[in-house]
């Protein structure tokens, strides 16, 4: 799925040579950092693993600000801009038909009130996204959609601004940025156990459908199955913090 810009108003990275991620997890959180190096060409610039501090649960995530602080970036003094991701137990996804008898405009409604029913809260408080999928063999265009509950967006807005020196740019699922990430991998997702992850390089392109990391961009490029089994593994959190980061130069 693209970019999910309702799920978070997306307020802008700019053409910058440096961007970050931020991927959320169990029980740490996982900063990456890449650099410009050439056209299209990413490499990491820095990994952390953000940690609560001994004595305070990893659910508890007001540690998550100073964490943040702490963090290293190259310019103190401005907030500079951060995708998260999102894990599927804070998003609910489904599909449906597409409503052709509607005008364009009129669809975001239509599946406001989708995500509304599927998460059992009123319209106003949820946050959503989706795309048209191309008609199949066997059927119609469909709505592809997700999307999640706005008080979860609005508190790690909170949360992100109150380290004072980052501030929130956009949000998606990260499976969506973990796709992207692995895609872009040059040498591919085998590489990822040959390679310490400040040696990875990223080739992401301009354009979608662009040849990257020795694939062609699709959605379907890489199963679910495989992408799940590698955000299980050690390197599945840098991978999603990378993916995000990507995301500024989308």
């Amino acid at each position: 799925m693209q970019a999910l810009k309702r799920l978070w108003q997306k307020t802008g990275f700019g053409r910058a040579r440096h961007a970050w991620g931020l991927a959320s997890g169990r029980q740490a959180w996982t900063l990456v950092g890449l650099s410009l190096q050439s056209a299209n060409l990413w490499r990491v610039r820095t990994s952390s693993v953000l940690s609560p501090q001994p004595g305070l649960s990893s659910l508890d995530a007001s540690w998550l600000s100073q964490a943040l602080v702490d963090a290293s970036h190259p310019s103190k003094g401005t907030r500079q801009p951060l995708a998260m991701s999102l894990p599927d137990a804070d998003i609910v996804s489904g599909q449906m038909p597409c409503p052709l008898q509607l005008p364009k405009q009129d669809w975001p409604a239509d599946v406001q009130l989708e995500v509304a029913q599927a998460l059992n809260l009123p319209p106003e408080a949820v946050n959503f996204d989706f795309v048209l999928t191309a008609p199949g063999v066997t059927g119609p265009s469909h709505l592809q959609w997700v999307g999640c509950a706005r008080s979860v967006v609005l508190q790690h807005q909170q949360q992100i601004r109150a380290s004072r020196v980052w501030r929130l740019a956009s949000v998606e699922p990260e499976m969506d940025a973990l796709r992207r990430a692995a895609q872009a991998l040059l040498g591919g997702l085998p590489s990822v156990l040959k390679q310490a992850p400040q040696d990875w390089q990223f080739r992401w392109p301009d354009e979608p459908g662009a040849a990257v990391g020795g694939a062609v961009v699709e959605n379907g490029a890489l199963s679910d199955d495989v992408l799940r089994e590698t955000l299980a593994s050690p390197a599945g959190p840098r991978l999603v913090a990378a993916g995000l980061a990507l995301k500024a130069w989308a």
